[in-house]
């Protein structure tokens, strides 16, 4: 039990020092060019996958007959 705890401790360990380490070597975003990232391609990219999504739901249910 104990060595289950520890391989649990330190896989935790582990994911914070790369969580961590991500954050602080990444740059921080303005407001602006997140509002940016998210109109301009972020919800062109999301109407698309539900598009396709769509488009391949009805294939399938057209091959299946279903």
């Amino acid at each position: 039990m104990l060595l289950a705890v520890g391989v649990f401790l330190g896989k935790v360990i582990v994911l914070i020092f790369f969580q961590m380490l991500v954050r602080w070597s990444m740059p921080r975003f303005r407001y602006d060019q997140v509002m940016n990232l998210g109109w301009k391609i972020l919800l062109p990219l999301s109407l698309a996958n539900i598009v396709l999504t769509a488009v391949g739901i009805l294939v399938v249910k057209g091959v299946t007959g279903r």
